[in-house]
């Protein structure tokens, strides 16, 4: 009897190179889904028309989903080159310490 070794392919959301109009979320959707990517260009365009949000989830998950080949989305990059400059780690610090101040104030003032 020939014993096969079984090869579990993990499945990847990406954004596809081939089949893509603007930035490949909707055939790397379809892709990773198993459905066409008509129907999901189809679903952001309805919520496009109807209250913008399609235009918004479109823009978040050409940020927050990789390229095809690439080890990282556009958002980790930039985190990343954010960790590593000085200055923005000072801003970040800052940011962080005005709103604990903030909520402290709010807290206290109850």
């Amino acid at each position: 009897m020939d014993m096969e070794k079984n090869t579990v392919s993990s499945k990847q959301l990406r954004r596809t190179r081939d089949g893509r109009m603007i930035a490949g979320v909707c055939s790397g959707a379809g892709r990773y889904l198993g459905v066409d990517p008509n129907i999901i260009r189809l679903v952001l365009a309805t919520f496009s028309i109807f209250g913008g949000a399609g235009v918004l989830l479109y823009a978040a998950a050409w940020v927050l989903i990789p390229e095809e080949g690439a080890p990282s989305s556009i958002a980790e990059d930039l985190v990343q080159k954010g960790k590593e400059n000085p200055k923005v780690q000072e801003v970040v610090q800052d940011v962080t310490q005005k709103t604990k101040d903030a909520m402290h104030k709010t807290r206290v003032s109850r």
